[in-house]
């Protein structure tokens, strides 16, 4: 029965340690290509007639979140501080934050015009 629950021991503790790795990798900072956008319309702007900039403005006034949209992970992702993007509503960003643990939400440390 030893070498078994040696093997146990074992695996337990790879386990511990990816999953350790992998929250270190989730907080680490990173840069994205994104297109902001609102977290109503997300991927696509739906109102006919206007650009991406004016839709985006126009959702935000009717409620919705300014968001990331990251083509490469084909993901949304809300904005921890709606100030930091607001100038940049519907146009091509690089944006450098971290991500949060849920993966959901991104904390943005700097943004730039694409």
């Amino acid at each position: 029965m030893r070498p078994v629950r040696n093997v146990t021991i074992v695996l337990s503790l790879v386990l511990l340690l990816a999953g350790a790795a992998a929250l270190a990798v989730a907080q680490e900072e990173q840069t994205w290509a994104a297109h902001v956008t609102d977290d109503m319309c997300a991927k696509e702007h739906m109102m006919d007639g206007m650009t991406d900039p004016e839709c985006a403005i126009a959702c935000v006034e009717m409620g919705a979140a300014l968001a990331l949209f990251v083509e490469a992970d084909d993901a949304v992702y809300a904005v921890d501080d709606q100030a930091k993007v607001t100038e940049f509503a519907g146009q091509d960003v690089t944006v450098t934050g971290v991500l949060s643990e849920d993966g959901t939400t991104v904390t943005v440390n700097s943004i730039e015009a694409r």
